[in-house]
């Protein structure tokens, strides 16, 4: 069987946007996942409240010649913008405006086994310091966090997809930008190494295993393995994980200067980062992987309208 996995950081995309059937980066977002059209689709910064995913499919994704049809789509709550009550840096759960900003959305061709969803948005970040299989990034920081505080700035969600014969495992995490704030770096570098010991299915007390069988590992991490601000090590131990396949080549993912009415284009000097990433387990054989980011200015001008990030697929047989 043939799948096509895509992952999309829509910047701040809002139920206000979705409501609007003529929102130019909601346009230019749809346009691109219509011409790529993946089977299995990870959105990131979707607005968690409400409706946002049937919003997104029926104002934008079906709608013309080329409509694309998700019969299953979910969007888990986030982190984003819930007061915990402590002091600053951690008065906050997740970054946000307001509670609901920035959530995790999966759309799918084939059937999300609802009942099986696992959102681990709650796992404690003190907990995770205390029995990480090789320790945490924390160090002896961790005597700063207060007990409860949730690793997870957004979420961390692990969604059965039925393909077939086979179940897979969707798995989806927005990590925290590794910079703008105390122990952003060491929470970043964390949340990725829970990725690693998730799929690696290695003991994490407090939650449920990733049951047997394939998996896809998809999302904005945040962390380039060569330049920027995050741990190195953290993602380039996720990359290499003896689990999973990963292709390189499609070259930086996230451009600043997008995601707007009158995005920046091709300007020197402008934050380019490989930040986004999709991992398939080694029950896969991948056969191509890419990225939306084409060379003619009209195309260019369509994803950068899009988003600060850009589109990435990859394409896999079932082995």
């Amino acid at each position: 069987m043939l799948i096509r996995f895509g992952h999309f950081n829509i910047k701040d995309l809002t139920i206000a946007k979705l409501r609007n059937p003529e929102q130019p980066q909601a346009m230019a977002a749809a346009r691109i996942i219509r011409e790529l059209r993946p089977d299995v689709l990870s959105i990131n910064e979707m607005e968690s409240n409400g409706n946002a995913p049937d919003l997104f499919a029926d104002n934008f994704l079906q709608k013309g010649g080329d409509g694309i049809v998700y019969p299953y789509r979910y969007a888990g709550q986030t982190n984003s913008g819930i007061p915990t009550g402590y002091d600053h840096p951690f008065d906050y759960r997740g970054f946000g405006l307001f509670e609901g900003q920035y959530g995790i959305a999966l759309f799918s061709r084939f059937p999300i086994d609802y009942g099986g969803i696992k959102n681990l948005k709650d796992f404690p970040w003190k907990g995770f310091s205390s029995f990480s299989s090789s320790g945490s990034y924390l160090g002896n920081r961790a005597v700063f966090v207060p007990e409860g505080f949730p690793l997870f700035s957004t979420a961390f969600l692990s969604v059965p997809v039925r393909a077939g014969e086979r179940t897979i495992h969707v798995v989806l995490l927005h990590a925290t930008i590794p910079l703008r704030g105390w122990l952003n770096k060491e929470r970043n570098a964390d949340q990725i190494k829970f990725m690693d010991d998730y799929i690696s299915r290695r003991p994490l007390p407090g939650a449920e295993p990733l049951p047997p069988g394939p998996f896809v590992a998809m999302g904005d991490f945040n962390s380039d393995f060569f330049k920027g601000e995050g741990v190195k090590l953290s993602i380039l131990n996720l990359l290499v994980n003896r689990d999973v396949r990963f292709r390189d080549g499609i070259g930086d993912t996230f451009l600043e200067g997008g995601g707007r009415e009158k995005p920046v284009l091709r300007k020197k000097g402008l934050l380019s980062l490989r930040l986004d990433y999709i991992l398939p387990s080694r029950d896969f054989r991948v056969l191509k992987a890419g990225i939306y980011k084409p060379e003619d200015e009209d195309g260019f001008l369509v994803a950068r309208t899009a988003s600060d990030h850009f589109f990435i697929y990859v394409d896999c047989e079932m082995e």
